[in-house]
């Protein structure tokens, strides 16, 4: 039975009975082999062995939890340079063992993966070879390695590849209760994976959860090319005669082409995908096979189309929609209505991580209008509310035909200057389309608080809209458009509503709420604008008019978050340098920080799902520690520096702990780059040069890459100026003049240029003078000195 024609006869039989209806098997046995009891018993050995390959499939290969004593008569033999320990899993194709390097090199433990030797022992070994020359090909960080591979002493072919401890990707995202957007993160790396195969020219026709294990530190490994085939035809076999192979697959994970022996193309690996993905977000495979033949299978799958994920997850409103359209096209039945590639699948989640629209949906006005709102909601939110207001103005006003159909018609234009001229400025970078919004915002306030009367809320949108516009014009440590000045103005329009309304009605707590945070605002910007008295008294009054209301209502946590933020933002104003705080001030601004850190360590324990409180520790830590380096500064106490190490390393904990939850979250990326540049500032007043430098050189790493996200941003500008001038004097100190004037001179055309788009802001001005200082003082250090005079 080992000559070729006899295995093509074996072969054929088997693909027939597998297809056929389980209750008909016996009666093809009988037809096709006859008499032939020898034939008959291959055929059903392969039909015992595919059945018993039914839980290698569906079970992890190399799964850390696999990993349990199994007697194994193979336990101590040798391949090559490697001992076999125990089984892993064993399967109809063959077997994988834990196996020990013992040449002496290095300690090294692996995943052993032997071919099975029986009547296909030539297709098998062929199939083998074409493993280990495809997995050596490969060299991706989630496709798990080849490290070796070899014949044994008895001929068995084996290949020593990469041990992955770890769990099935299904386990790992119900064990780990991943976030959806963490999910879809997670499967971005697997498309990684397979598209770059593709690239390659291989198609890896099995992918499934068992042949995904998800790490210890969170990344995914693609195993098993074991089926896998290459595009080409490198290795002399035709692409499209896999009608004439053994077909071994997953059935639930195979695309309706491999069921039915057709061609296999990435196309089917698309579809594969979508199954994973299906399974990764719903907890349930789109079809269910149990029990059914191929044939039964192929039947199904071609008559009807599978549930939307957002049906089957129950009531789960984020998947429905765009994750529905875009899972479902993957899972097409006809491969030219899937996906192309599996670039363009993992390109479709990105958009819709990215809140872009899909591919996957029909592109209409009313979508696209929708995604530019939900992509922009922090840079429109002006806009947006300024638009809910004018809606406000036309209810409020509807008895008033004139003003109502003048309202109607700046709705009109506000719409239409928020889905075509803002989205054209936003093309250009989102910095620009925020000049826009601002603008536009503007336009529409001023006009309707000439028609607002004493409507108490329409006045409260208005002050809302301009403390929004506010934050877009200049609200330092957040995108801006560096317009201080505007910023200022804005708040004060905000101040100036607020306060006719309070005293028209103290007792009106919400007025009061808006009127601290106004305060808080205006505050900060008075700080950029070096107002160090008038910050210090806008701070003052936003502590103030949040003590009243946590006095008021004692249990409201936004009450006591408004007051922790407060207070963190008097105390800034109470050392800041540039109004010559004294010791004294430090240690009362000190204070301020740790009863905000109080308060919203307070609020993380009440409330530890909410982000926003442990985000709120990492600054108030972050605050502490700058003063206690201004304290050091001013005193000469080393201890003042190690107190601020110890509470920036308590920030970067949080910090760290924050960006690792949310990857994709720029203020996070933000935080993060923070707390590096104040543990270097620390570090550099210790006299450790090279950590100092290290800590900068992260901090800017972060932030040229938001700065080169979006050029026109004025305070992504800043930062980066910031980590080069904090790099600059690092490497001065430690004798390093050529370094730290490259780092310097970069910072200072950075700053000349925000100095010319904004020629009256003091503190780009003082800057730009240190700067220019910093430079001339280590130019003349690192010139060389004249010889001297020969008499």
């Amino acid at each position: 039975m080992n000559s070729t024609a006899a295995w093509e006869q074996v072969k054929d039989i088997f693909s027939s009975v597998l297809e056929a209806d389980p209750e008909r098997r016996n009666d093809l046995l009988d037809e096709r082999c006859g008499d032939d009891n020898i034939l008959r018993g291959e055929v059903e050995s392969w039909l015992a062995s595919h059945a018993a390959s039914e839980g290698f499939i569906e079970t992890p290969v190399f799964s850390v939890n696999s990993l349990v004593e199994q007697p194994s008569p193979m336990s101590g033999r040798q391949f090559g340079n490697y001992r076999i320990i125990r089984a892993i899993a064993h399967g109809g194709m063959g077997a994988v063992y834990l196996a020990r390097r013992t040449d002496g090199e290095f300690e090294q433990e692996v995943a052993l993966k032997i071919v099975r030797q029986s009547i296909a022992e030539r297709q098998m070994v062929e199939r083998f070879r074409r493993e280990r020359q495809i997995l050596a090909s490969l060299n991706h960080p989630n496709i798990a390695k080849l490290l070796d591979g070899g014949v044994s002493e008895n001929g068995e072919p084996f290949l020593a590849m990469e041990f992955v401890e770890g769990s099935t990707i299904a386990e790992y995202v119900q064990t780990s209760k991943l976030s959806l957007n963490e999910r879809l993160m997670l499967f971005l790396k697997v498309c990684s994976a397979v598209a770059y195969a593709h690239r390659n020219l291989v198609v890896h026709r099995d992918i499934k959860p068992g042949n995904i294990l998800v790490t210890n530190s969170g990344e995914p490994k693609l195993l098993d090319f074991g089926l896998a085939k290459l595009i080409d035809e490198g290795l002399g076999q035709d692409v499209t005669s896999t009608r004439t192979e053994f077909r071994a697959l997953t059935p639930a994970y195979a695309s309706p082409e491999q069921l039915k022996g057709e061609a296999i193309t990435t196309s089917s690996d698309v579809y594969s995908l979508g199954v994973l993905l299906y399974e990764m977000l719903t907890g349930h495979r789109p079809f269910k096979f149990d029990g059914m033949s191929v044939v039964e299978m192929i039947r199904a799958i071609s008559a009807s189309e599978p549930d939307s994920p957002s049906r089957t997850a129950g009531p789960n409103g984020k998947l429905k929609g765009d994750l529905d359209n875009i899972v479902l096209r993957a899972l097409r039945n006809e491969p030219d209505r899937r996906y192309r590639s599996v670039e363009q699948f993992s390109e479709d989640i990105q958009r819709y991580l990215d809140g872009l629209p899909v591919r996957a949906r029909k592109d209409t006005i009313p979508y696209r209008v929708s995604k530019f709102v939900l992509r922009h909601r922090i840079g429109v939110g002006a806009a947006v509310l300024v638009l809910m207001v004018l809606i406000t103005g036309i209810v409020l006003t509807v008895r008033e035909k004139r003003k109502a159909d003048r309202r109607f018609n700046d709705v009109r234009q506000l719409a239409n200057a928020l889905v075509f001229e803002v989205d054209d400025e936003i093309q250009k970078g989102p910095t620009k389309g925020r000049e826009m919004i601002a603008k536009r915002a503007l336009e529409y306030l001023d006009s309707l608080a000439l028609e607002s009367g004493n409507e108490t809320d329409l006045q409260l949108e208005l002050a809302a809209g301009y403390v929004k516009v506010g934050d877009i014009q200049g609200k330092p440590y957040r995108p801006n458009l560096g317009d201080t000045v505007g910023a200022q103005a804005s708040y004060q329009k905000a101040i100036h509503i607020l306060e006719s309304l309070r005293a028209a009605d103290p007792s009106n707590l919400v007025t009061q709420r808006h009127l601290s945070f106004a305060y808080q605002n205006i505050g900060r910007v008075q700080q950029r604008n070096s107002e160090w008295e008038a910050s210090l008294e806008s701070e003052q009054r936003a502590v103030t008019l949040s003590q009243a209301l946590t006095d008021a209502d004692p249990e409201n946590f936004d009450y006591q978050n408004l007051l922790a933020d407060n207070y963190l933002h008097f105390g800034e104003a109470l050392y800041q340098t540039g109004r010559g705080a004294s010791i004294a001030e430090q240690h009362q601004a000190i204070d301020y920080f740790r009863k905000a850190l109080a308060i919203h360590s307070s609020l993380s324990v009440a409330k530890p799902e909410v982000a926003e409180y442990r985000y709120a520790m990492g600054v108030d830590y972050e605050y502490v520690g700058i003063a206690f380096n201004r304290l050091g500064d001013m005193t000469g106490d080393l201890e003042n520096h190690l107190a601020a190490l110890e509470n920036h390393h308590k920030e970067r904990e949080i910090n760290e702990s924050l960006a690792a939850s949310d990857p994709s979250n720029a203020a996070y990326r933000r935080i993060v780059a923070d707390v590096y540049g104040e543990i270097g500032l620390s570090e550099l007043r210790l006299g450790r040069t090279a950590a100092a430098a290290e800590n900068f050189r992260h901090k800017l790493a972060i932030f040229e890459s938001v700065k080169a996200s979006d050029p026109t941003n004025v305070e992504a500008v800043r930062d980066v100026v910031n980590s080069l001038t904090e790099l600059g004097n690092s490497l001065a100190k430690s004798g390093d003049s050529a370094g730290a004037l490259a780092q310097l001179r970069k910072a200072r055309e950075l700053v000349q240029k925000l100095s010319e788009a904004e020629p009256t802001n003091s503190m780009t001005l003082d800057q730009l003078q240190a700067l220019t200082s910093a430079i001339s003082d280590i130019e003349k250090r690192s010139a060389p000195k004249p010889a001297p005079a020969v008499k």
